[in-house]
């Protein structure tokens, strides 16, 4: 009976309790505090911005009060305790403060925490990160964070993987050496774009053994990197790209690891590629690009055969490129550019079956290409420009059925375009071919180039033997998809009218053939998009119409063009028509170009006045007028005042008209000219009444000479020329006023002759006020102008002693003071001016011994001519005691020998500003540079790289 009793007992309290629990609400994973850490971490934060390329903006919208946490997405939690040990936010659109009280740091139990791709709007890494001490993945990249890294980062000892790169981070040493000593399980390090400038490189020997994947590009490292590093037992991948002042070299002894990616390129890494490379078995990428390798190649790089991505260009590398790249059957892309590669090409490359990018550009190789491959089925790239190649184009270029980028330039390829007339071309997928600066001849025919239908550039150029011709069936053929069309320096007689139908062509280069007489309005008719039209150097008399109705760039320089100025497009940037025959005056019209930036019209038989409109007739042009070049035409009466409207203008040429005018001195009001020339006109009058605001503090070159200016040379002239001081060299290559689009040109004088620069030198000054009436002394402030390359103040009524103070001036390379009065001795403070490589001091009445200090006595008997009093070496009358004055070893005997000297100066840069004179009269006189005839090619396609490790972030 009990036990019946005690049976239904407990059965009643069974049901009870299930009943119970049934009406109970379900209990969560997920703790109570850690749910509400969450939801303050979310509700201090807002969502508007990734920098992610495919962001999730509805990451946090899981995230609701009375659900549980550890079902929201991006949260991970223990399934035993209901801690949240996981949290992955990337590319949420996170926007905010992370501030160091954020509930975030309560997360004690965190494993895994990633924050990458979020905005947190310049906050600082908070030193309670360090409490989150059972992190094992932190990834805090690309969120904005900014400062010092808190040394408290370096407790989070269990760190597997660190990743605070592309951020605006600074990492002292001290800390740094916390770090990587205290994080002994590290296996993934990334601190790209971060600054490790106060981090010495000998800190990386403390990394840790574990080490897998160490990536440092973009961080500003200097000094010597350890070679130890690339010892490391188990390291897989090491990128140290972009940090040009990081000195090291690969291990040349013992080198086998596991390495699968080595990226130190842009770097200052020397020294030659060595041997051991060949022992790196399971590379897959190898990239040295653009650092101070030199020496030749291993062949041992034969053996890297897991190798996909190898780039070893713009170094110093130098002999025969080993032929061993036949068992490298999974290489996609080989670089092999601007480097000293010299005797035959490799042929096993052309074996490559996988390769889908080539370059060996900008080097010295030789030979012919081979006539047959069996490889490269899958190549979209062959650069192989700026080489010593020689022999035919060979068919199999154009059979190859990937290729969309071919770029032979620059070679010495010879023979007929035979492969362009190919009936199989139709179903290429070529998109861009350069064979421009060989030595190709034959006629093309317009229905041969129509076959490469999916063709955008097409550059021919300065093939000298090449022809291009339309079909004799009168088909009417086109090339459906060019933008760009370059024949320049060919052979053409007649304007190419087959383009008419290329309804997409930008730009069209025709500049330095045979073409005759006038293009019709029939031609010129249906290129609406045509943006940039070059004819310059032809024989052309007229031009019913010019080309293309939204044009930005049109340049006519060197025709025979008669009669007015023809109506240009009214979108015209660029209007260049020099050196024509072009008559009447310059019509106010041309001030309807709202948009018109460089006007050149210079050496042409223009007549009448110059336009008050320039200035005056809206506030556009004002803005965008950039060079204004009239020189060599017949213009007369005075420089309208409406030009210091004009704010952006940088270079005033006026020079060689018949401008009756007195000095312009509101021009001081253009802040942005650098060139100003007025010579050769009727210019007149006193130039000293300058007033305070008086300042041309950018003007690089003023020429005022063959005038009729008269009185002092004003001191006051010299006080703010400061582009004309202590200006500073940039080491990174020259560059030129008027920038990469269009480039300015100027003529100077130097030793009694003109020379013309296609080009300025931006560093380049000149003073020129010779051939005037100027009297008085030459100004003591000239010699402040320490940066002066040419002064010329010949053929004038100047006295007085010369300055000593011009001693001072250090970069003079020609000074020019002959056909004055002036009196005394020579300065010795002269013979400092070691950069001086003209000088004219002849027809004065100096007097006294010439100094022969330093390289004074290089200089020869015209330097001093003319002056009674002088004596000693190079003139013949002796000085004192009557003896014969010391032949220096060597001398500039003549002007030939001058001229050599300037030539041999101009053929290599970095040996001095004379260059910048040099080159322009080496290009006055050997003709025209392969810069001018191209300058208005476009082709950002050309070195398109396909880059497997990525690109630095912008």
């Amino acid at each position: 009976m009990v036990y019946l009793i005690l049976c239904f007992l407990l059965g009643f309290f069974n049901s009870s309790l299930l009943s119970l629990s049934l009406s109970l609400p379900p209990t969560h994973l997920c703790r109570p505090e850690q749910s509400f850490a969450l939801l303050n971490f979310k509700s201090n934060l807002s969502v508007s911005f990734s920098s992610c390329d495919v962001p999730n903006f509805f990451k946090m919208d899981s995230w609701d009060e009375g659900t549980d946490c550890c079902k929201w997405e991006g949260v991970v939690c223990d399934n035993k305790k209901g801690n949240v040990i996981g949290l992955d936010l990337s590319c949420s659109g996170l926007s905010g403060y992370l501030q160091s009280n954020s509930s975030l740091f309560s997360l004690q139990n965190l494993r895994w925490l990633n924050l990458a791709g979020n905005d947190f709007s310049n906050s600082e890494i908070s030193p309670e990160f360090g409490k989150l001490r059972s992190l094992t993945y932190l990834n805090l990249s690309d969120t904005a964070l900014t400062g010092l890294v808190p040394p408290e980062i370096s407790l989070l000892s269990e760190l597997v993987s660190l990743d605070l790169g592309l951020n605006y981070l600074l990492f002292r040493n001290h800390d740094f050496n916390m770090l990587v000593h205290n994080l002994t399980k590290l296996e993934i390090m990334v601190l790209d774009d971060m600054n490790l400038s106060l981090v010495l490189p000998y800190s990386f020997l403390n990394l840790t053994v574990s080490l897998k994947h160490l990536s440092l590009s973009d961080c500003d490292l200097e000094g010597n990197f350890p070679t130890h590093v690339f010892h490391l037992p188990y390291l897989r991948n090491i990128i140290l790209r972009n940090n040009q002042n990081l000195i090291g070299y690969l291990p040349e002894t013992n080198w086998s690891s596991l390495l699968r990616l080595l990226d130190v390129s842009w770097t200052s890494f020397s020294k030659g590629l060595p041997d051991s490379i060949g022992n790196l078995k399971h590379l897959k990428t190898l990239n040295l690009d653009s650092c101070v390798f030199r020496g030749s190649i291993p062949s041992a790089l034969g053996n890297l055969t897991k190798l996909s991505f190898l780039d070893i260009s713009g170094n110093m590398f130098q002999g025969q490129i080993p032929d061993v790249f036949g068992n490298l059957n999974d290489l996609s892309s080989m670089d092999f550019s601007s480097n000293n590669f010299s005797g035959v090409f490799p042929s096993s490359a052309f074996n490559l079956t996988s390769l889908t990018f080539m370059d060996f550009s900008s080097n010295f190789l030789r030979g012919t290409l081979p006539n047959n491959i069996s490889g490269l089925s899958y190549l979209r790239e062959l650069h192989l420009y700026a080489n010593l190649l020689s022999g035919r184009v060979p068919g199999w270029l154009f059979s190859l059925p990937s290729l969309e980028y071919l770029d032979l330039h620059s070679n010495k390829l010879n023979g007929p375009m035979d492969p362009i007339q190919d009936p199989n071309l139709v179903h290429l997928n070529l998109t861009s071919l350069d064979l421009s600066f060989n030595n190709l001849s034959g006629n093309v025919k317009s229905c041969m180039l129509v076959q490469l239908r999916n063709l955008s550039l097409l550059d021919l150029s300065h093939n000298k033997l090449l022809s291009l011709t339309s079909c004799n069936n009168g088909a009417n053929s086109t090339l459906p998809m060019i933008i760009e069309f370059h024949f320049s320096s060919c052979n053409i007689q007649r304007f190419p009218s087959f383009l008419n139908a290329s309804k997409y062509l930008q730009l069209l280069d025709l500049s330095n053939n045979q073409i005759h007489g006038s293009i019709r309005k029939w031609e010129a008719e249906g290129w609406e998009n045509l943006t940039a039209l070059n004819l310059s150097m032809n024989f052309l008399t007229s031009l019913e119409q010019i080309p293309g109705k939204h044009l930005y760039f049109l340049d006519l320089r060197s025709n025979s063009l008669r009669g007015p100025l023809p109506t240009p497009p009214q979108n015209l940037s660029f209007l260049l028509i020099s050196n024509n025959e072009l008559v009447g005056e310059i019509p106010s019209k041309i001030c309807n170009l709202s948009f018109l930036s460089v006007l050149d019209l210079s050496k042409n038989k223009l007549g009448g006045t110059i336009p008050d409109c320039f200035g005056t007739f809206g506030n556009k042009l004002s803005v965008i007028l950039r060079t204004l070049n009239l020189n060599g035409n017949q213009l007369e009466g005075l420089i309208p005042q409406s030009l210091k409207n004009c704010f952006n203008l940088e270079v005033l040429d006026l020079g060689n008209n018949n401008i009756n005018d007195s000095f312009p001195y509101w021009l001081d009001t253009l802040t942005n000219l650098e060139v100003l020339v007025l010579r050769s006109n009727r210019f007149h009058g006193d130039i000293q009444n300058f007033n305070g605001t008086f300042s041309f503090r950018n003007l690089q070159m003023i020429d005022l000479s063959r005038n009729e200016f008269t009185g002092h040379i004003p001191p006051e002239l010299f006080e703010n020329l400061k582009s004309m001081k202590n200006i500073q060299v940039d080491e990174s290559g020259p560059k030129y006023i008027g920038g990469d689009y269009y480039q300015d040109s100027v003529i100077i004088t130097m030793k009694g002759s003109d020379f013309k620069l296609e080009r300025i030198l931006s560093s380049f000054t000149v003073f020129d006020f010779s051939s005037n009436h100027f009297k008085g002394s030459i100004p003591k402030e000239v010699g402040e102008l320490n940066s002066l390359i040419v002064l010329n103040f010949s053929h004038n009524r100047l006295v007085g002693n010369i300055p000593p103070s011009l001693g001072k001036m250090t970069a003079l390379e020609s000074l020019d003071l002959s056909s004055n009065k002036l009196q005394g001795r020579i300065p010795l403070q002269l013979t400092d001016l070691t950069n001086l490589g003209a000088l004219n001091l002849s027809h004065n009445n100096l007097e006294g011994q010439i100094p022969l200090a330093n390289h004074f006595d290089t200089f020869s008997n015209d330097s001093f001519d003319g002056n009674s009093g002088l004596c000693g070496f190079p003139l013949s009358k002796k000085c004192g005691n009557n003896q014969e004055p010391e032949s220096p070893p060597s001398t500039v005997a003549d002007e030939s020998e001058t001229t050599l000297v300037w030539k041999i100066a101009a053929m290599g840069y970095g040996s001095g500003l004379v260059l910048g004179l040099s080159m322009g009269y080496i290009v006055f006189t050997t003709g025209r540079p392969r810069w001018l005839v191209k300058m208005i090619k476009r082709n950002p396609q050309k070195r398109r790289r396909i880059h497997q490790n990525g690109r630095r972030k912008n």
